[in-house]
């Protein structure tokens, strides 16, 4: 009760200095911080109920007095320390008990708002300091609550930056090495168009070519189609130093689950999300291709060597109600490549015939067969049915 009529006092910033003066406001975030907070991260007993209201009291007082504290004159390097000391603690620790989430998560809010609001002079240092947690916090995997609050925080860093291009371009190549992909999406957001992608296509690399691990394939694609989505609108040219740097490692990675090369846990479950997000990315390089280059001979190359990949994935995996029959297959897959054939046959038909000289007989064979099932709306192929014999001829 006793925290929470503070709150009430601070909620009505017209009663700081009737009531309570800044100073003693302070010193209240100090012995909150000291007495519960510190107290409950200290503790590995669960929390009862009436502790954990306090808790609840506690992190809503300090983030009351945070984003007032300029208003109201709270010393703001004592409220840094209230919200930040406690970071560094678990960081410390490296462990992370059931109750310890609410603080977190309402540590790094706090934050937040103290470096929305904070002023000029110390804000570099501050900005630094939370962008570091942030990475570090990040990299434990935390629960979903806390994992928002750090993007966020990180998004608020991004906004109105102290920092250069290149200090922004190293961390987003520290996330892209540490698999932080969100991380990574929302420093991309707030750098020039490219310039992370760029900055990163190396560590992008490195984790295309792990062969040991599907759901990091599946994490790095999504997240490199979705960037460069983003990107293209503004220089499409970036398409083409991807397709140089990275353009092997996606074609691998779509023959090696298309086929099922790569298999078990962690692998067939992506099989599908790899193949798409590859194919997605293919097309987007194939679209720059015929808009941008005027050499037919480079595009042919390139549409051969997916068409070739896309052919062997068919083969493999069957289409809609004309099975493999080879274990492991998944139509999915193969109608997704039959519709590759489709797409190419309607935007670049010339380079479609073009194309389907370059490839081998067999291949030719197989995807003319997908782009007819495609076509057809996979209709089930006509079953031969024998003709049955009436007896009624041989009764009188």
């Amino acid at each position: 009760l006793c925290v929470y009529a503070v709150r009430l006092l601070v909620r009505d910033s017209d009663c700081v200095g009737e009531g309570l003066c800044p100073n003693e406001l302070g010193d209240i975030a100090n012995i909150v911080t000291e007495s519960v907070i510190f107290h409950v991260l200290e503790s590995k007993r669960s929390l009862s109920q009436d502790d954990e209201i306090l808790v609840q009291q506690s992190c809503g007082l300090i983030a009351q007095l945070c984003k007032q504290c300029y208003a109201i004159g709270v010393d703001a390097a004592i409220l840094t320390r209230a919200v930040v000391t406690p970071l560094v603690t678990l960081q410390e620790k490296r462990e992370m008990e059931p109750n310890h989430g609410i603080i977190i998560s309402s540590c790094i809010r706090s934050s937040q708002s103290l470096l929305q609001s904070h002023p000029g002079e110390g804000r570099a240092e501050l900005e630094k300091a939370l962008v570091q947690l942030v990475l570090a916090l990040l990299t434990d995997e935390p629960e979903e609550e806390i994992k928002a609050a750090c993007l966020s925080l990180l998004q608020a860093c991004c906004q109105e930056t102290t920092m250069s291009h290149e200090e922004w371009g190293q961390i987003a190549n520290y996330s892209a090495t540490h698999a932080l992909w969100d991380a990574w999406a929302v420093v991309c957001m707030s750098l020039p168009s490219g310039y992370g992608i760029k900055f990163s296509i190396d560590a992008i690399k490195m984790q295309l070519q792990d062969l040991q691990s599907g759901p990091r394939h599946a994490a790095a694609l999504v997240a490199l189609r979705s960037a460069l989505n983003s990107a293209i609108a503004e220089d499409s040219s970036l398409l083409s130093y991807v397709l140089q740097s990275v353009g092997f490692e996606i074609l691998q990675l779509l023959r090696a689950h298309g086929v099922r090369v790569l298999s078990g846990p962690g692998f067939d479950e992506n099989r599908v999300t790899v193949c798409a997000e590859s194919v997605k990315v293919n097309l987007m390089a194939l679209q720059y291709l015929i808009s941008a280059s005027k050499e037919e001979d480079k595009s042919v190359s390139f549409i051969s060597a997916l068409f070739e990949i896309l052919v062997e994935s068919i083969s493999f995996n069957g289409l809609p109600n004309h099975p493999s029959g080879k274990k492991g297959a998944d139509e999915t897959i193969g109608r997704m490549c039959a519709q590759v054939f489709v797409h190419v046959v309607r935007t670049a038909p010339m380079l479609f015939k073009s194309t389907m000289v370059a490839i081998s007989s067999e291949s030719r064979a197989v995807l003319e067969s997908a782009v007819r099932a495609d076509m057809s709306g996979y209709a089930a192929p006509k079953r031969e049915t024998k003709k049955k014999i009436s007896l009624k001829g041989f009764v009188r």
